[in-house]
């Protein structure tokens, strides 16, 4: 029972909020300027100009779901990507929404 408790306990390491912070965006060339900022207070900022006719700009307050899902909140109306799964060591942030899938490189 007590080596059953010890591997439980260190088996599993809790992720780091410092793993997902940072700036995660397209390259400079692309013109839909999509970014998402995670700060280390939990907040955000997250924008993306891929609709000219209706650019998202818009800010909030972050949590860690998962080991690696980030969940974006906002009182904002627009659609937007709100779920991201933070992958390759924290290097790539991916996400969906409907049938739009966004890839982002920490930079």
């Amino acid at each position: 029972m007590i080596i059953l408790f010890m591997v439980c306990s260190f088996g599993f390491k809790a992720p780091n909020s410092a793993e997902f912070t940072g700036t995660y965006g397209v390259g400079d060339n692309d013109p839909s300027q999509i970014e998402l900022v995670l700060n280390e207070d939990y907040t955000y900022t997250y924008q993306d100009f891929s609709n000219p006719k209706k650019n998202i700009k818009v800010s909030g307050e972050w949590e860690l779901k998962s080991k690696n899902t980030v969940l974006l909140k906002s009182d904002s109306e627009l659609s937007f990507h709100k779920k991201w799964k933070i992958v390759v060591e924290g290097k790539t942030a991916k996400s969906r929404n409907g049938l739009c899938f966004y890839t982002l490189n920490k930079q």
